[in-house]
């Protein structure tokens, strides 16, 4: 079979297709003149549609009008509204009114490794640490970020000196997660 005859089948078969699934036609059909045109179609169906339309509109809700929230998730330490359970609560004191006192903030610097060299007959240590401006390889007397002094590199931590109040700093392993 050449392609023309592949092409001629395939179309026969593509129109024949076409043709088998168009819909019907809307003209009255000639060959059952015995139906009566004047009888209505499925008149009980109509009235069931009808009663069940009518029910469903029963219960259909009816809109509310707008109330506002009692609870906004975007504004914090806003007022609780309070429940009378016929139990007296003390008042609790508003967000002005408590004082929390200023937890200093962690230090810039974290201690990320010690290394140590034998000169001579004496151990000299290096204490490597991170910090937002990168690594800093530090010994003792040196500055570090300008806040603080090396004042000790033990083989497990390292103290530092705190340039502005004169406290002790002391950074230590952490724990891997």
């Amino acid at each position: 079979m050449t392609w023309k005859a592949y092409a001629t089948v395939s179309g026969v078969t593509v129109l024949a297709g076409w043709l088998a699934s168009a819909p019907p036609s809307n003209a009255p059909n000639a060959a059952a003149p015995g139906l009566s045109q004047t009888t209505p179609p499925q008149a009980t169906s109509l009235s069931g549609i009808e009663r069940e339309a009518t029910r469903l509109e029963a219960r259909v809700r009816r809109e509310v009008a707008y109330a506002q929230p009692k609870r906004n998730p975007f504004r914090f330490g806003a007022d609780r509204p309070t429940v009378n359970s016929g139990i007296q609560v003390a008042e609790t004191p508003s967000a002005a009114e408590t004082f929390v006192p200023a937890v200093p903030l962690p230090p810039p610097v974290s201690l990320a490794g010690i290394a140590e060299d034998q000169v001579e007959e004496r151990l000299e240590r290096t204490a490597i640490l991170s910090s937002p401006v990168g690594v800093l390889l530090v010994r003792e007397g040196e500055d570090v970020l300008g806040q603080y002094r090396v004042v000790k590199i033990e083989s497990e931590a390292v103290e530092l000196l705190k340039h502005a109040d004169g406290t002790t700093l002391r950074l230590g392993f952490s724990p891997s997660p």
